[in-house]
């Protein structure tokens, strides 16, 4: 019980010192919180990048569009050359006809799209093949675009691949920067400590001679670091909220015409639980450091 009034006592000091400076403490976790919230507004923008990426084909596959001026009966000769080949695991063909109608459906271009003369779409092909290989699926893409009436072979999932890559060197960046803004964070929350320590070194001088121990001196300044870094992972949270919400907004306003939605897919509760615990910690661990290193520079008057 004794331990326990201990420590409530030390919240409760280091609560009333918190708020006995309300500007300055706002202004001190308010830049804490913008060091916090930038790799977390990093971390929604790579979410919500693999998010959209998510719904990209990645399967490997080839689209071969045949000229506009193909046949049908062209685009049943390019449909046999195709499932000939080893490298063709499936075919599967869209018609002109078909690819129209799912334009129509899928885009807001149905009046632009009546309005024209024509079928400006060509037959195509989707083949999946077999391999990745490079050298492979170069020979097999040679070969598909010599084919009569073949206009463009293209392998889309090569781009999805490319952003897969992309990803994970933001993810590695991404943690980098965590790193470097983590240990700014404990830095900034040392610093203000140190100055509290130095500010009261005559009070922890006569602390300790009455017989204040090491731990009973640092006990306060630890709550006061924690409690520092744990609202500024709550007001991090809460600015990274706000511009994902703006954000959001904007970018659905910009992209209203677009088949596809994209939208900006923040860090889940768990996630916000941690940024906050850690927040907490590194606002902890330079705490300690401060009064650690400070203790050690002066001892009690005897």
């Amino acid at each position: 019980m004794t331990w326990l009034r201990l420590h409530r006592h030390a919240f409760a000091d280091a609560l009333r010192r918190l708020f006995a400076q309300p500007v300055a403490s706002a202004f001190s976790i308010l830049v804490l919180a913008v060091a916090i919230s930038l790799p977390v507004l990093a971390a929604v923008a790579l979410q919500s990048v693999g998010s959209a990426a998510s719904s990209l084909e990645t399967d490997p596959h080839v689209n071969i569009f045949l000229a506009l001026d193909a046949s049908d009966e062209d685009a049943r000769r390019v449909g046999e050359a195709l499932r000939s080949n080893p490298e063709a695991a499936s075919v599967k063909f869209i018609s002109k006809t078909q690819a129209l109608a799912e334009l129509r459906s899928t885009t807001h271009l149905a009046e632009v799209l009546d309005s024209l003369n024509g079928n400006p779409l060509p037959h195509a092909f989707t083949v999946r093949v077999r391999t990745t290989d490079a050298a492979k699926l170069d020979a097999a893409r040679d070969a598909w675009s010599k084919l009569p009436k073949v206009d463009q072979v293209v392998a889309d999932f090569e781009w999805s691949e490319r952003l897969a890559k992309w990803i994970h060197f933001g993810n590695t960046v991404l943690a980098t920067i965590a790193i470097v803004l983590g240990a700014a964070v404990a830095f900034i929350v040392g610093h203000l400590i140190r100055l509290q320590v130095v500010s009261r070194r005559d009070e922890i001088e006569v602390s300790q001679l009455v017989g204040a121990t090491a731990s009973d001196v640092r006990r306060p300044f630890l709550y006061h670091g924690l409690s520092q870094g744990a609202l500024a992972g709550v007001a991090a949270v809460g600015l990274a909220a706000g511009v994902s919400l703006w954000l959001g907004s904007q970018l659905r306003a910009l992209t209203s015409n677009y088949a596809t939605e994209f939208n900006v897919i923040f860090i889940s509760p768990s996630t916000c639980t941690a940024v906050i615990a850690v927040a907490a910690l590194l606002g902890l661990a330079g705490a300690w450091w401060a009064v650690g290193r400070e203790l050690r520079r002066f001892a009690p008057v005897r």
